[in-house]
């Protein structure tokens, strides 16, 4: 049996190895909680230099993706365009006053001068007449403008082709559309048929005039404006997108700061626009576009959006072939062709859209 002097030593040997594991399991989880630490240092310093730092290990990667995606698009400025109602009437204003000022100069005039004048004042009443008229179709596209939403103009794609078809009761007309030639204009274009803008819309005019060297001429079917008056489109214009790929027209004069003529060839369609060198009128491209039966020659001011194929070509030329309607504003003198009117063969389009 056990002395006392025996118990109290095996009870101190046993407190000691206690001591001992506890000392022990002490280490071991202060050398695991610090590596544990180690691993979360390492892993926020990677994370702090792939996010914060561009020597990062995928820095080059990311910064390759983003500059090739900005060389694929573009940023279009989509300007409000003012009310067409009030713009027709301060038109119909103007015109009104430089009439009234004309009159007054007739009786200082010879004879010669007082018929030229007279001429011009009675074709810009006839103009003034027509304009008048054609408010409250402008008013009734205001209607139709409320349903259309403006492009947002972030990251508009300036690659690739779009294929699709404007159905006219004259023939189906197939086209291509290219987003390289003329990317926000496209745009525009591709947001105006998804909303079927140009559903159940006339083309409003068209032309045949030969320049007197023959060498040149305009020929044309002018379509996109829903109120039929040429004055009408959506609440938004385009930025301008010269077509520096056209061909330059062959001795064509052109006036001290105009664009250079070039040609636009047959099946080209274009952006019709209201811009003005002299007044410095720029970007008023809008809904209104422009189909190409002949070869022709414009200053390089119109976007083209793409073409047409050969079968829409073919009903392009028939249309022309049965000439055009002159309004009283444009009528030719007795003896002479009309080249500039309503088409005499109406054009409907009942769709435009692209193909699915």
């Amino acid at each position: 049996m056990p002395s006392n002097e025996e118990r109290r030593q095996a009870a101190r040997e046993k407190l000691a190895k206690q001591n001992e594991r506890r000392e022990a399991d002490a280490r071991k989880r202060k050398i695991k909680a610090g590596a544990v630490a180690g691993v979360v240092v390492v892993a926020l310093v990677a994370a702090g230099c792939y996010i914060w730092l561009p020597q990062g290990p995928r820095a080059p990667l990311r910064v390759g993706a983003e500059d090739r995606f900005r060389s694929l698009h573009v940023t279009c400025d989509f300007k409000d365009r003012p009310d067409q109602v009030a713009a027709a009437r301060k038109s119909i204003d103007d015109m009104k006053k430089q009439i009234a000022q004309a009159k007054t100069q007739l009786a200082a005039l010879n004879a010669e001068q007082k018929t030229a004048l007279q001429e011009q004042i009675t074709t810009a009443e006839a103009r003034n007449a027509e304009t008048e008229k054609m408010i409250p179709q402008l008013e009734k596209i205001s209607e139709r403008n409320k349903g259309v939403t403006k492009p947002g103009g972030v990251d508009v794609p300036n690659t690739g082709t779009l294929t699709g078809s404007i159905t006219t009761n004259q023939g189906v007309i197939g086209f291509e559309l290219d987003r390289s030639k003329a990317p926000c204009n496209v745009e525009t274009f591709v947001t105006l048929m998804q909303a079927k803008y140009f559903d159940n819309t006339i083309c409003h005019r068209e032309t045949a005039s030969e320049s007197p060297d023959k060498k040149s001429g305009l020929y044309v079917l002018q379509c996109g404006d829903p109120s039929g008056t040429g004055l009408g489109g959506p609440n938004w214009t385009s930025p301008d997108e010269a077509p520096t790929f056209l061909k330059a027209a062959d001795g064509a004069a052109t006036q001290p700061g105009a664009s250079p003529n070039v040609i636009y060839p047959a099946g080209t369609i274009a952006v019709a626009n209201a811009n003005n060198a002299q007044s410095g009128t720029s970007n008023t491209g809008s809904s209104q576009f422009f189909l190409v039966y002949k070869d022709t020659t414009l200053p390089a001011d119109y976007s083209v959006i793409g073409k047409t194929d050969d079968a829409g070509l073919t009903v392009l030329q028939q249309v022309a072939k049965k000439g055009i309607k002159a309004k009283a504003s444009t009528a030719p003198k007795p003896g002479q062709p009309v080249t500039d009117g309503e088409p005499m063969q109406p054009v409907t389009i009942t769709s435009m859209a692209l193909a699915q």
